[in-house]
């Protein structure tokens, strides 16, 4: 399964936020953005019990208030 999260982050500095997102297991990339999302997160898990895993991760990190995932389909 192939998803996309959008990271609305609090800190004050987002770049450990985003260090801390790409140390998850599953996350295969994750980039600061400028505008109305902070974070872009591209996912690569076997199944949803996996991606439940890994979004659950996402939003444990310290920091992150929101976020807003999209499957991908190919």
């Amino acid at each position: 399964m192939l998803a996309y999260v959008l990271v609305q982050i609090s800190a004050k500095d987002p770049s450990d936020v985003v260090e801390n997102i790409r140390g998850i297991e599953g996350v295969e990339q994750a980039h600061l953005t400028l505008g109305a999302t902070d974070c872009f997160a591209f996912i690569s898990v076997p199944d949803l019990v996996a991606l439940g895993d890994c979004l659950g991760a996402i939003k444990a990190v310290k920091g992150v208030e929101r976020t807003d995932t999209r499957l991908a389909f190919e």
